[in-house]
């Protein structure tokens, strides 16, 4: 039978251990840069979260010692009663740490999510819809590029870099296709759509243009550039290409939900290796490649390079950007530059 000597007693045990615990989370966080425990946001700044974590093992203690002095020294709870006790703030320490780490990325990223009243004109793409954005006072027709997002990742518009790149001369095509076609074989029809789509623009020159690709999207248009010629340049920005095993990592890109959404997408791995965007890299040459990774990213391996330059293909370039992770690479500035200059010097 347990026996935990008084209800202040008992609570203070677990206010005391869920205190630490909350405390310790914090510091693992900050030291293995796990974004998906984080309850503040330590990415420039990792001493934020070792003081938070210190303060709240402080407090815990603090709280514990010092309201609960005189029990503490008398006869308490044995072992069974104080490791229930322990376990249970525990448990409630990673749960409130996961739930509110959630609702912080959310409330960051929310604030970043750029508005809908964005100037650009909508098209018809297949069975989907695009955002196009032309350059400001066009005179003669420009180069532009086929955007595609993650296919089932929601997390990037590309609606940021698509608006810089028309600052730049480059009309850009943001592709919004319908759930339905994301999934195999319907999917090839996607890039095609836009090439198309592109081609009839009188403000675009259809001898100029290229496609973009994020994530899932990069594999797409890999398999896409190899069996239309039309598309004369290409970049996929952190394509999936290689099937990555889960691991604790995942919580540096995404919250814990996130993740676990991640992990069990099976769909996502099926339509990853149907695509098999890897067997297809080699029939793009002698049109040039660009793949760009970050080294933060923890969701997908980077292309197996050694393989292809033994087969000298050699219009492909591999760019691995530092402190950047996967997500975050379609809006980063300097991501952003990489791209816009690759599609100025290969359109």
């Amino acid at each position: 039978m347990l026996y935990f000597v008084s209800v202040g007693l008992a609570l203070g045990y677990v206010l005391f251990s869920f205190l630490s615990a909350l405390g310790v989370l914090q510091f693992v966080a900050a030291r293995y840069r796990l974004s998906g425990l984080a309850l503040l946001d330590y990415a420039e700044n990792h001493t934020k979260g070792y003081a938070l974590a210190t303060l709240l093992i402080a407090c815990g203690v603090l709280v514990f010692f010092g309201g609960q002095w005189r029990a503490i020294l008398t006869p308490g709870p044995a072992g069974s009663e104080l490791a229930l006790l322990f376990g249970m703030s525990a448990v409630c320490a990673l749960a409130f740490t996961l739930i509110l780490a959630s609702l912080s990325q959310q409330l960051r990223r929310g604030r970043s999510t750029p508005s809908s009243d964005d100037m650009g004109k909508t098209l018809a793409v297949g069975r989907g819809t695009g955002r196009l954005y032309l350059p400001p006072n066009l005179t003669t027709p420009v180069p532009a590029v086929a955007l595609v997002p993650g296919l089932r990742s929601k997390k990037s518009s590309l609606i940021l870099l698509a608006r810089r790149m028309a600052q730049e001369g480059l009309a850009a095509l943001v592709i919004c296709p319908d759930e339905e076609v994301c999934t195999y074989p319907e999917v090839l029809s996607i890039v095609p759509a836009a090439i198309s789509e592109l081609s009839k623009q009188p403000e675009i020159d259809p001898q100029r243009l290229g496609a973009l690709g994020h994530d899932l999207g990069g594999d797409l248009i890999i398999r896409a550039a190899s069996m239309d010629k039309h598309i004369k340049a290409l970049a996929a920005l952190a394509p999936v290409l290689v099937a990555v095993p889960p691991s604790l990592d995942l919580l540096r890109e995404m919250t814990y939900p996130q993740a676990m959404r991640w992990v069990r997408d099976r769909e996502q791995a099926i339509l990853r290796a149907e695509l098999d965007a890897i067997a297809y890299v080699t029939k793009i040459a002698p049109r040039p490649l660009l793949l760009l990774y970050g080294t933060e990213d923890r969701v997908v391996s980077r292309a197996p390079v050694e393989s292809w330059e033994a087969q000298q293909v050699t219009s492909m370039y591999v760019e691995v950007l530092e402190g950047i992770g996967h997500f975050d690479l379609v809006e980063n500035p300097m991501a952003t530059r990489t791209v816009i200059q690759w599609f100025k010097e290969h359109l």
